[in-house]
């Protein structure tokens, strides 16, 4: 990320959040990179992390190895344009809302850089895709849903509930779904 933004003529400022409690080799050696463009902090969150959401005009995601980062779900809900390497987890996120580079290419991660920081239209256009994507597969009804079936289903009772995130599920008891499921 650092590479790749060194080699761009901009006055956007990077802005890396969730630094190491290691004073190891890696972490010193990117720490050697701040500047008044390139700012580092350490591990952020709450009101701090909402104030970054809030002013940032991208969201980066370099990691090429990841689970679904839920910074990555929090700046895709606070509808900010992200940009993520190119792994499968981020993937599932970003499809159709966003942008991937491949991993560990810091040219193409520059070029995806120079395309958004210079294209207003095309960050707020997939800013909205991104708000759209998280209300349609992410919001916490709808997962909690969607496990519920994954459980009925295991426990036999597939089909004879049907769940909405809308409304609250009564949950019939064994005898009851038994004497169901045998009639």
């Amino acid at each position: 990320m650092i590479q790749a933004y060194e080699r761009m003529d901009t006055e956007v400022k990077l802005v890396l959040a969730g630094g190491s409690p290691y004073a190891d080799a890696y972490s010193q050696e990117w720490r050697r990179h701040a500047t008044d463009h390139v700012l580092l902090l350490d591990y952020v969150s709450g009101d701090p992390f909402e104030e970054l959401l809030t002013n940032a005009m991208l969201f980066v995601l370099p990691s090429d190895l990841e689970g679904l980062s839920l910074a990555s779900l929090e700046a895709t809900a606070a509808g900010l344009c992200v940009l993520a390497s190119d792994i499968p987890e981020n993937r599932e996120l970003v499809a159709g809302a966003g942008f991937l580079f491949r991993p560990g290419d810091a040219s193409d991660l520059e070029r995806m850089l120079r395309l958004l920081i210079e294209g207003l239209d095309v960050r707020e256009a997939a800013g909205k895709a991104a708000k759209l994507r998280i209300q349609e597969h992410y919001l916490w009804p709808k997962v909690a849903a969607e496990i519920e079936q994954v459980y009925l289903e295991m426990m036999g009772w597939k089909g004879m509930i049907k769940t909405s995130p809308k409304r609250p599920v009564e949950i019939p008891t064994f005898a009851r779904a038994e004497k169901e499921r045998v009639a």
